[in-house]
């Protein structure tokens, strides 16, 4: 899966946080946005109640992953409160989200959200106001450096620089670290897909804290559960490149005997991720002396 920036939300006029945490998502269906926020990374621009008349945006990002982001963003809600008409001073709003997936082999310095944080404090430093996160700014002007400085962070995958080559070459690791997806499971439909993971040698300590070897047991486990591990979404997503982009859908192969006694075989899917080799033979038919025809591919 691409690791690219999604837009969670762009607003000119802003919305409410605690509203907009409550809405359903409408990048991740059956989602609200809270939950949409789980085990991502994001970039956010807020802006107090009592800033309301001023041009003083606030620009944060959340990177550790897990319930980070979320906890981040209601945070904000705890501290400013929810606007009312008894105090218009008081609640947040919140003007952009910008999210991808928490990716633990990724360090937090070459994330994507931490280098457009970066690039953004340095192209309005001369605007910040209390403090670096502050940026007194015109809405328009901030959306449109965002706009030109979001192609620099639209390829599919993040700089991945948390490996240990040696341990990784005698296959050993932390308890958690994903050593192999070794197949997919899923219903008929070909839906709740889920993926058997094999993880690397590693160790426990017993009772006497000794340490011991140890592998964890391979585990069927989701998406979002594997891309919370070391090596997880790396070694995940190249399994789905490989694995499911390929996916044909044409019928099974079925076999039926017609009237005059030939058995006529349709060929479904035939593909079953080998390669499909192609011998130059032309399409010929011929007529079988029971009048059948056959037909050679």
């Amino acid at each position: 899966m691409s690791n690219r920036f999604q837009i969670l939300l762009k607003s000119q006029d802003g919305i409410e946080l605690d509203t907009w945490l409550r809405q359903k998502s409408i990048v991740f269906k059956g989602k609200s946005n809270l939950e949409s926020l789980d085990n991502m990374r994001i970039f956010y621009i807020v802006k107090a109640a009592f800033e309301k008349d001023t041009n003083i945006y606030k620009i944060g990002i959340s990177e550790r992953g897990a319930h980070a982001a979320k906890s981040r963003l209601i945070d904000y809600t705890y501290y400013y409160g929810t606007a009312d008409k008894v105090n218009p001073c008081k609640g947040v709003k919140i003007y952009l989200v910008l999210a991808n997936h928490f990716n633990p082999d990724v360090n937090a310095s070459d994330s994507y959200v931490r280098k457009l944080e970066t690039r953004v404090k340095d192209e309005f430093k001369e605007a910040r106001d209390r403090g670096n996160e502050r940026i007194n700014v015109p809405l328009e002007k901030l959306f449109k450096y965002l706009e030109e400085t979001y192609d620099l962070f639209d390829g599919d995958t993040e700089k991945v620089t948390r490996k240990t080559p040696r341990l990784a070459e005698k296959q050993q690791g932390a308890n958690e670290a994903v050593k192999k997806i070794v197949g997919i499971k899923s219903d008929r439909r070909g839906n709740n897909k889920k993926y058997e993971v094999e993880f690397m040698a590693g160790f426990k300590y017993d009772e006497n804290e000794n340490r011991k070897p140890y592998t964890r047991p391979n585990a069927i486990l989701s998406y979002d559960e594997i891309v919370q591990l070391p090596r997880g979404k790396t070694l995940l997503d190249e399994f789905i490149k490989e694995n499911e982009e390929n996916t044909d859908t044409t019928a099974p192969t079925t076999t039926r005997t017609t009237r005059n006694g030939a058995r006529v075989t349709n060929l479904g899917n035939t593909n079953n991720n080998t390669t499909n080799t192609n011998t130059n033979q032309a399409v010929s038919s011929r007529t079988r002396k029971g009048g059948a025809r056959v037909t050679n591919l």
